[in-house]
């Protein structure tokens, strides 16, 4: 017969784990990663290409939409175009956009999942690289962008712990 001072012990042994666990899973900062494609761009393909008329009228309305969101960081690929789509916002915020690449999105979906100081994320990418880095961050399916879409925002929640989720939106086509 095993004394019950050990039986007690041997709970505790087994409890303790478990209590560290789920205080240490509770203080990861759950990160949410806003993804859109650049504004409407002026023609043509190049890195060199500019965002329209259109397309900086798109970006100042990111910029008005995302004000009070909380973002701590902003990436862009190297295009002038993204850099361009994020200006407003990294104005208005006083964030200095982080430049990765357009064709190493698995470099910047390791520093997305990295960074660990929770808060609220903006990536502006393109048409083929926004739903393969949500995809990516997910780990479910995200469906392609067409050429011509220029308004879809994806909010990707990573959580301490669980599984991640994303949530489509629209932000409008904006005039003067």
């Amino acid at each position: 017969m095993t004394p019950r001072f050990l039986s007690g012990f041997r709970r505790l042994a087994l409890v303790l784990p478990l209590i560290a666990w789920s205080w240490a899973t509770a203080a990861e900062p759950a990160r949410t990663v806003i993804l859109v494609r650049h504004a409407e761009r002026a023609g043509g393909m190049s890195a060199d290409v500019e965002i329209s008329e259109a397309g900086r009228l798109r970006a100042e309305a990111l910029a008005r939409i995302l004000s009070d969101a909380g973002i701590t960081a902003i990436y862009t690929s190297d295009a002038k175009r993204t850099q361009q789509t994020a200006a407003p916002l990294a104005q208005k915020t006083g964030i200095r956009p982080k430049v990765v690449s357009a064709t190493d999105t698995g470099k910047l979906v390791a520093q997305l999942r990295a960074d660990a100081s929770g808060g609220t994320v903006l990536v502006v990418g393109h048409s083929n690289t926004v739903p393969d880095i949500a995809s990516r961050l997910s780990g479910g399916t995200v469906k392609p962008m067409g050429d011509g879409e220029y308004d879809r925002l994806l909010l990707v929640t990573l959580p301490g712990s669980g599984k991640a989720s994303v949530v489509t939106l629209r932000y409008p086509a904006c005039s003067k």
